[in-house]
């Protein structure tokens, strides 16, 4: 059933369509995004999850049974999905055309021309909601420097939650791997006011992003040496120097990557309004990165992207 092949022509269709078309706004108005209902239907198992007055013990527990549960219920429906398309004609085309809304380079891309054209209008207030949009949990930005590396630090974050996992995944399973991720962050989600009742969510995402973190950074660096032989050494050298103190884990080698080809500083201890930032430098530039360092990242995104989507035509014609 999940024959390589057929996996990775999958993937590859959905990188290229995705890429191109995301997921257009006439079809989400009208159905909603599959994300959206991912999170209600994983909400029908919450009430297992007990409440703020529960031990940590029970947290734990009830948490890690709310995870399984709500994954194993997705998988269980995505695989008879799957097991009904595959017999059809052209099935690895519905495949992933269902799987086009679980990728996110289109979105990430429109979202950063969103913060660079704040910027251009000197409209730091519009830049700081154009992060928002990009990076929830960002700290709000108060100047030109800090956006550019909030967005440059959110770029190299999606890079890796939001495009090269789900990929990933849908390479090697198809639609029930790309949809069973998606439910599992839907899981996260639903978890992330208690760190005992995420626990087992969390590490199962850790888990999931591992190798597609440092795929990620590998493809960065690998679109940066394609123009220029130094930016992708520089980004080797960061990635071994910089990327262990990185608090975003499963990013650290993408993130690592955007500071060395930069030549910008990224994440490190600064104090915007009442909020400090206690991580770890990463990158040895400045600080002060400019609308220049913004676009450059907006180009070696797109780049990356690119080579991805190259990767896995060449997979799914090899294999």
């Amino acid at each position: 059933m999940f024959a390589l092949p057929t996996t990775l022509t999958v993937a590859f269709i959905a990188l290229a369509l995705e890429r191109f078309l995301g997921f257009p706004s006439p079809l989400r108005k009208l159905t909603g995004h599959p994300i959206n209902w991912l999170y209600r239907f994983t909400g029908i198992f919450a009430v297992l999850v007990p409440g703020a007055e529960g031990s940590r013990a029970r947290k734990l527990v009830m948490g890690g049974a709310f995870t399984v549960l709500a994954v194993m219920a997705t998988l269980v429906l995505t695989l008879a999905l799957t097991s009904w398309l595959r017999p059809l004609g052209y099935a690895w085309c519905w495949e992933a055309l269902l799987a086009v809304p679980f990728i996110q380079q289109y979105a990430t891309r429109v979202r950063t021309r969103a913060v660079a054209a704040a910027l251009v209008r000197n409209d730091i207030k519009a830049a700081t909601e154009a992060v928002h949009m990009l990076a929830q949990d960002a700290v709000p930005p108060v100047n030109e420097a800090q956006a550019v590396r909030r967005t440059v630090e959110a770029m190299a974050k999606r890079l890796v939650s939001d495009i090269v996992t789900p990929v990933f995944w849908l390479a090697l399973f198809g639609l029930p791997g790309i949809v069973t991720v998606a439910a599992l962050e839907a899981v996260v989600r639903r978890t992330s006011d208690d760190k005992s009742s995420s626990a087992l969510a969390r590490a199962l995402m850790r888990a999931a992003r591992f190798l597609p973190g440092k795929l990620s950074g590998i493809l960065v660096t690998g679109a940066a040496s394609l123009l220029s032989p130094s930016a992708g050494a520089r980004a080797m050298e960061h990635i071994h120097a910089d990327a262990r103190f990185d608090r975003i884990r499963d990013a650290n080698w993408a993130r690592a990557a955007f500071a060395g080809i930069l030549k910008i500083r990224l994440a490190g201890p600064e104090t915007p309004g009442q909020t400090r930032r206690t991580d770890h430098w990463i990158g040895n530039g400045t600080r002060d990165a400019t609308l220049t360092d913004l676009r450059a990242a907006m180009r070696l995104l797109a780049t990356t992207l690119t080579l991805l989507t190259i990767l896995a035509g060449i997979a799914a014609a090899f294999a």
